[in-house]
């Protein structure tokens, strides 16, 4: 009798684990392609709200006018697409209170009259994984003593997953 559970509790074991259908590689191959802020330089490391970039710059003896510069979206997918995508970004003001009540801090939105965001509007070409929304910022004209936020979001995907980690971005400027 002791020799029949034996058995057969070698047998639901062996049964059990044939169940198991792991693979000890990550396969992204039928990962959907997002639309997200891309991880540059540019953009800093951090794109997130709980980890926006900083500059640290000197305004005594730099620019005096406005700086272009840009924002770079990027479609995250395991193949290059074959169509093009058109991604639309806006300012989105309430970042800026969350990342306040999220971090204690006091930052207020960028007025408009310190940037110009020339084009809310990007095509990602077919074969192409990146965009740059252009973006010219006074620095200059910026109060002493004062942090502002610039925070963007995508707002259409052009067909696309927004991300949820990547879908927003804030640029943080203190003077």
């Amino acid at each position: 009798m002791k020799l029949k559970l034996i058995i057969a509790g070698i047998g639901v074991v062996f049964l059990l684990s044939s169940c198991l259908k792991d693979t000890p590689y990550l396969t992204v191959s039928n990962t959907a392609p997002i639309i997200q802020f891309g991880l540059s330089p540019a953009n800093g490391w951090g794109n997130t709200l709980l980890n926006p970039p900083y500059f640290a710059g000197d305004t005594l003896g730099g620019p005096t006018g406005p700086i272009d510069t840009a924002v770079a979206v990027e479609i995250a997918s395991p193949q290059v697409l074959s169509q093009a995508y058109t991604i639309s970004v806006n300012v989105d003001t309430s970042l800026v209170s969350a990342y306040n009540t999220q971090n204690d801090s006091t930052y207020s939105p960028m007025p408009s009259m310190y940037y110009t965001l020339k084009d809310t509007t990007v095509t990602i070409a077919a074969g192409y994984r990146v965009g740059r929304i252009p973006i010219s910022i006074n620095i200059s004209a910026l109060p002493a003593h004062h942090q502002y936020a610039l925070p963007l979001a995508i707002t259409n995907g052009g067909g696309l997953l927004i991300s949820g980690n990547s879908g927003t971005f804030m640029w943080m400027f203190q003077r």
